[in-house]
């Protein structure tokens, strides 16, 4: 492929993404994306209509918003002298890319890339209107200590993001009771957050929520809230009269919201990306009635078909998944019940999944001693889950599988981010928002390790 894209593969890229395109023999490298976006550019101001997302009104901000939302979490990388950061250029145009098809919701946090994140989007969105895009930024709680260092905070975020206000501001991750009344109540976080939103430097206050539904319901009963967001996924959901466990407390938590009327935003609507990389027999009941159709497309449609969602976060790291989220925002119809019921199905067979249900975050970084808690747990999904091993049972995996995963491991975390590494000092467990048991998955995997390096006589080094 030449590096520029013709208009015949710039026109099949947006109809079918760009899995479609590599599945024709063509892989696209970084230049050639980079003039797919610029063709897109060239085309939208041509005059050419390029669709738009679909959206849903905002009741509190009197707008429509978009159905889906970019959230800046996982933004695409590159390495530098300082190590890995943000690729702006590619990053500026898949927002550029975002925003002509009706993106207009954005969605940052001060941990989000080591502060990067903020300050990218800030200078993204400066082309635009500010009265055209919608910006949401958060109180990152796990480091408050007091009121002064959150006013302090408060204004480095306007001041990173270029901007006078957020649309949308949240008290981010709450997850106890404990810590809420301590730091927004004791010690008047809250009332000063309240205060901002007066002189309009906040226009809607919420929270986003990693806690257990007895708290959820104290925060929904107690305070007023123009909106929350919750981890809302086909995955998590647990219905009326079904005990929450774990992660899988969303139906609860929807149904609270719903009986406030409080406006829903989503996080992880894809589960981390464990939703669009489904074990093959869940894949195949969804193949079935949808040949062509995403497994990020179902996770997304199923969200999207829930009344009271205003906005779908979608963490974009790569123009793939950009396109196909667009693609299925874009012609967006509810599930039908067939749908329903095939998800349901899909679910069924993968009742038995031995993956851990890690959406590698990083709220559990960073580990005092070294581990990289996500990237152990990625592998294991990726390479050991897959291919039928299982931690609680190494032995049952041949050698050509350990041989394989033990290289996978090897090669893809530096010996002072293994699992080895772990004290069991539990300090990750609190962080945590899906309450994986940490300490014991990782000794779990180190023993595998060590377990796969004993049978095949291969020395991790």
């Amino acid at each position: 492929m030449s590096k520029e894209v013709s208009r015949r593969t710039f026109l099949k890229i947006l109809g079918g993404g760009l899995a479609g395109v590599a599945a024709g023999g063509a892989v696209l490298k970084r230049h050639e994306i980079m003039a797919f976006l610029d063709a897109d550019k060239a085309a939208a101001d041509a005059g050419q209509d390029m669709g738009k997302v679909a959206t849903r009104y905002y009741a509190p901000l009197g707008k429509d918003l978009s159905l889906l939302g970019f959230g800046c979490m996982r933004l695409p990388t590159r390495f530098s002298a300082q190590g890995r950061v943000i690729d702006a250029e590619l990053g500026g145009k898949m927002i550029d890319f975002a925003y002509r098809h009706g993106i207009n919701y954005y969605d940052t946090a001060w941990f989000y890339h080591d502060g990067q994140s903020e300050e990218f989007i800030g200078q993204a969105l400066k082309q635009y209107p500010r009265d055209s895009v919608f910006l949401a930024d958060k109180m990152p709680t796990p480091v408050l200590e007091s009121l002064n260092q959150a006013k302090d905070i408060f204004q480095t975020q306007l001041d990173r993001c270029q901007v006078t206000y957020f649309d949308n501001y949240m008290l981010h991750s709450l997850s106890s009771r404990e810590e809420f009344d301590r730091l927004y109540i004791q010690e008047g976080i809250l009332e000063y957050l309240r205060q901002e939103k007066s002189r309009g430097r906040i226009r809607c206050l919420g929270f986003s929520f990693h806690g257990d539904v007895p708290f959820f319901q104290y925060l929904m009963d107690q305070y007023p809230w123009d909106f929350c967001m919750i981890q809302l996924n086909y995955a998590d959901w647990n219905d009326p009269g079904e005990a929450p466990s774990g992660s899988r407390q969303a139906g609860d938590l929807y149904r609270k919201c719903r009986e406030k009327n409080v406006p829903i935003f989503v996080m992880e609507p894809v589960k981390g990306g464990n939703l669009a990389d489904l074990p093959p027999s869940s894949e195949a009941v969804l193949k079935e009635m949808h040949p062509d159709a995403s497994m990020a497309s179902w996770a997304l449609r199923w969200v999207g078909s829930k009344e009271g969602v205003i906005t779908m976060n979608s963490g974009m790291s790569n123009l793939e998944q950009v396109l196909d989220n667009i693609r299925t925002m874009s012609n967006f119809t509810p599930l039908s019940p067939a749908e329903e019921r095939a998800i349901q199905r899909s679910l069924g067979k993968s009742a038995d999944s031995a993956a851990i249900p890690c959406t590698y975050c990083r709220y559990c970084d960073p580990c005092p001693y070294g581990v990289d808690i996500a990237t152990v747990f990625q592998l294991y999904n990726r390479f050991g889950e897959p291919a039928g091993i299982d931690m609680a049972h190494p032995d049952r995996a041949d050698d050509a599988k350990k041989r394989q995963f033990l290289t996978r491991y090897q090669n893809n975390l530096e010996r002072n981010q293994r699992a080895s590494r772990c004290t069991a000092c539990n300090i990750c467990l609190p962080r945590c928002p899906q309450h994986i048991p940490i300490p014991r998955d990782i000794r779990a995997i180190d023993d595998m390790v060590q377990q796969f390096s004993l049978d095949t006589g291969k020395v991790v080094i």
